[in-house]
């Protein structure tokens, strides 16, 4: 039963081709007693890329066959370098695999059979001892491993590089840009693929990719898209207080993909006005005035702009009141409204922009001033503020003056 496969083995074996040299790349080097096909069968070297740890797909499954179709009595050994069993930089030295034996089927095997997974990069190698004739890379003996009696001739690859990434991409972060009364803006930055292994067997399939939609309160996905970038989704329309969330997932080259990310927000509404507060006092010159002559009024401390900031509904607000105009009232009568600046007039001695001339005398005029300010609120989401928005104008007073004026009185000397 051996003479099918004894004129062919032996040709080899005294006919060896030269071996090839490692094709591994890095320091390992070809196990001790390799070499590599020496008949007519497909490349001694191949790849495999995939995201099982297991390595499911591997090609050496089912393929261990001699060149002739009946291998006889042989044992099948493997021989691994690399991220194989989680170890950076393990080596598994030659390992029996099974006998197949003549006539009989051909072997199975996976590196879930050995409890191992591959991590990053790992290099396999399968190679055989032929009970009758020995080892085509060695004349040594059944069941020793010195010298090594093993080659490497099957159908499929003998030498296999597998990388294994079954690691997803650092997730994204979806944050909100801008918020409105009726729409949310959201976007998220690239993210990298964080690889499988570590050290020199360190793989990462790469060309990470997006998935992402959004929701309005819970509803169906709406503006669903892959793409190869991160990109901006607006949720428009939004009714106040709706929630719009926006989801996003990163996948890598393998499919590898985070949990869906999810930030949300909702539609903002304006915040109540706040109380303002006076915006100084009247203040005037010379004092007492006199009637026919020009009085001089100004606001102390001078209005300008400002911001207070409030919580309303779980929001953080800021609403900013900038001075527009002022309104006077003398007390008899008569007023006069200037914008701002020259409306809140000049201390004195300079003179001041805003001014009266009374025709009669009092024991005190009340002189009044309201300032009109324009108002404008922000809102703090997503890490930042969006705004401002406005809200609308509103006066303040400020605190009025009695203002006494006399009637001048000539005398002769």
């Amino acid at each position: 039963m051996r003479g099918l496969a004894a004129p062919l083995v032996l040709a080899l074996i005294l006919q060896p081709a030269p071996a090839l040299a490692s094709q591994w790349g890095s320091a390992y080097g070809d196990p001790p007693g390799f070499c590599a096909a020496q008949s007519f069968l497909p490349s001694t070297y191949t790849s495999l890329t995939t995201g099982d740890p297991l390595v499911g797909g591997n090609p050496e499954q089912d393929t261990f066959w001699v060149v002739h179709p009946y291998p006889g009595y042989t044992d099948w050994y493997g021989y691994w370098y690399g991220d194989f069993r989680g170890r950076p930089g393990d080596d598994s030295g030659w390992v029996p695999l099974m006998t197949v034996w003549y006539g009989g089927p051909a072997g199975h095997w996976n590196f879930g059979d050995f409890g191992w997974a591959v991590h990053g990069h790992a290099k396999q190698y399968i190679a055989y001892y032929n009970w009758t004739f020995g080892g085509q890379c060695g004349l040594g003996v059944e069941g020793s491993l010195y010298p090594p009696p093993y080659m490497a001739d099957v159908y499929g690859w003998p030498v296999v590089d597998v990388y294994v990434d079954s690691v997803s991409p650092y997730p994204p972060q979806p944050r909100l840009t801008d918020l409105g009364q009726d729409s949310a803006t959201f976007t998220w930055d690239p993210v990298a693929d964080r690889g499988d292994g570590a050290g020199a067997d360190y793989f990462a399939v790469g060309r990470v990719h997006y998935r992402s939609w959004l929701t309005v309160d819970g509803g169906p996905p709406l503006q669903y898209a892959a793409t190869d970038q991160p990109r901006r989704l607006t949720a428009a329309g939004l009714r106040a207080g709706q929630a719009a969330c926006l989801a996003v997932q990163a996948l890598d080259g393998l499919e590898n993909a985070t949990p869906v990310q999810t930030t949300c927000a909702r539609a903002l509404q304006p915040p109540p006005a706040p109380p303002l507060p006076s915006p100084g006092q009247v203040q005037a010159a010379p004092v007492p005035g006199l009637v026919g002559l020009e009085s001089w009024f100004w606001l102390r401390p001078p209005p300008a702009a400002f911001s207070v900031e409030e919580t309303w509904q779980g929001t953080s607000y800021r609403i900013t009141a900038t001075p527009l105009a002022a309104t006077w009232d003398f007390g008899d009568g008569a007023g006069l409204r200037l914008p701002a600046p020259d409306g809140f007039g000049r201390a004195y001695p300079q003179a001041s922009t805003v001014g009266h001339t009374y025709q009669a005398h009092s024991g005190g005029y009340a002189v009044r001033a309201s300032v009109r300010y324009a108002l404008s609120w922000s809102a703090l989401a997503g890490g930042h503020w969006l705004g401002p928005y406005p809200m609308g104008e509103h006066d303040s007073p400020a605190a009025e003056l009695s203002y006494p004026v006399r009637q001048a009185q000539p005398e002769l000397t």
